[in-house]
């Protein structure tokens, strides 16, 4: 039998049973076992290879299946369904209503019936929806079929995150939600070489766009069907690891660990200034942009974000006067550059601490990006320009960053000096969380 001496260690705290169930170990005498490099290492590696690859397929496919539309769009959909107008913009409007409401009740959810079933189960429900859309015959069930797409749908990047976070620790955690997000604009490249060949399908009275919804859906519901089967709910169920893995993965969680939350621990954060902060910069992300473009001969002005990039970027190409094969493919390369800068930046992060500065670089890189966009100059520079764009942010979220920096600095400031200790006197310091004098903001 192997020897474990993490276990050995724990037992003679006497806190063996805690550190199994993932709750805090007693550090009244602040001594925590701290585990072995190698160990941790082992453990983050075996994480990786056996969950971050799968959450990366259903966030793969999430992007794929809410932004095909785009890539239907100029391969006849606006023509066959006479979207006309702003309809257009609406139907993808519609998507995010429900999208936005079920978050945060969604995460509710995940935590009584577990994310290894839940995400799973949103996968397959939204590759049915996505399926339907292809038999969709007017503008109203074009409506449903995207209000039903955003409800399944809502819930998964909170779930993704909330589940991720049950295996990672605090420093661990923003490269691998990187590994998996970078699947967003990976999924622009995909989804354009896929809906170059399916809009070649001409079959049972349905031609070209219909295809694409059809088979990406199916695609995503045999996906789904797999995955329900593999992903483990905590570390300690983890097959793959052995059982002094399981329990040191148990424990590793606990170092970051500042007590058990509370309603009002939760009040507290929700309305900490960082997190008012990083919300508006959110918001600022998905704040809309204005692009004219052509469409089926006819001009069309588009509102889109760096969210809804990928619903617009065909739209985008085809307008510079590509037809609808060489605008899906000159779609992939945008997105190839999106897809490396998101892993460069969230491993930079994470190596350096940082988070800010990289996110200030980005937004710079953006706002140039969106300049060249704007400016009427040949269709290579607005070709150009959405290299940049699906690399970086937007200018509003500049701002918001470097207020938050400037706030996170000061603040580390004040409690190296001790400007928080008062605090300790407040009760239980394991009752603190974030406001603990020896928390230390990332920048």
């Amino acid at each position: 039998m192997e020897s474990n001496p993490l276990s050995a260690a724990l037992k003679a705290k006497g806190n063996l049973g805690e550190a199994e169930h993932g709750e805090k170990i007693d550090d009244s005498s602040n001594e925590l076992v701290q585990l072995d490099p190698r160990l941790n290492g082992r453990i983050a590696w075996r994480f990786d290879t056996h969950i971050i690859p799968w959450l990366f397929g259903i966030w793969l496919l999430a992007f794929i299946d809410r932004s095909n539309i785009g890539n239907a769009r100029i391969d006849g959909l606006a023509k066959d369904l006479k979207l006309d107008g702003n309809k257009f913009n609406v139907a993808l409007t519609v998507f995010y209503v429900p999208y936005i409401l079920v978050d945060v009740p969604s995460n509710w959810v995940v935590k009584y019936l577990g994310a290894n079933y839940y995400l799973p189960g949103l996968l397959i429900a939204w590759g049915i929806v996505g399926m339907c859309t292809g038999f969709v015959k007017d503008y109203q069930g074009l409506l449903v079929c995207r209000f039903f797409l955003g409800l399944c749908e809502g819930g998964l990047l909170g779930g993704m995150i909330l589940y991720l976070s049950m295996f990672y620790r605090r420093h661990e955690l923003l490269s691998r939600i990187g590994m998996f997000y970078c699947a967003a604009p990976l999924s622009g490249a995909f989804g354009g070489l896929l809906a170059t060949g399916l809009a070649e399908i001409h079959h049972g009275g349905y031609d070209r766009w219909p295809w694409i919804f059809v088979i990406e859906g199916v695609i995503t519901i045999a996906y789904g069907l797999v995955v329900i089967f593999v992903l483990p709910p905590t570390p300690s169920h983890a097959r793959f690891l052995l059982e002094s893995e399981r329990e040191a993965a148990a424990h590793r969680m606990s170092l970051d660990a500042h007590g058990a939350t509370h309603a009002s621990r939760v009040r507290m954060a929700t309305f900490n200034i960082n997190t008012v902060l990083l919300s508006l910069n959110f918001f600022a992300i998905i704040t809309p942009y204005v692009e004219t473009v052509e469409v089926d001969r006819a001009m069309s002005t588009d509102r889109g974000s760096i969210y809804s990039f990928s619903l617009f970027l065909p739209s985008i190409i085809s307008g510079l006067g590509y037809n609808s094969v060489k605008a899906q493919l000159f779609t992939v390369p945008p997105y190839m550059a999106g897809f490396f800068a998101v892993i460069l930046c969230t491993y930079l992060s994470d190596k350096l601490k940082a988070r800010g500065p990289i996110m200030i670089g980005c937004c710079s890189l953006a706002i140039v990006g969106y300049i060249m966009l704007i400016v009427k100059t040949r269709p290579l520079i607005h070709y150009g320009g959405t290299f940049l764009v699906a690399a970086g942010f937007l200018v509003f979220s500049l701002a918001l960053s470097t207020i938050n920096i400037l706030y996170a600095k000061q603040e580390n400031r004040k409690r190296a000096k001790g400007g928080r200790n008062y605090r300790l006197m407040e009760g239980d310091e394991g009752m603190l969380g974030y406001r603990h004098p020896s928390f230390r903001y990332t920048i």
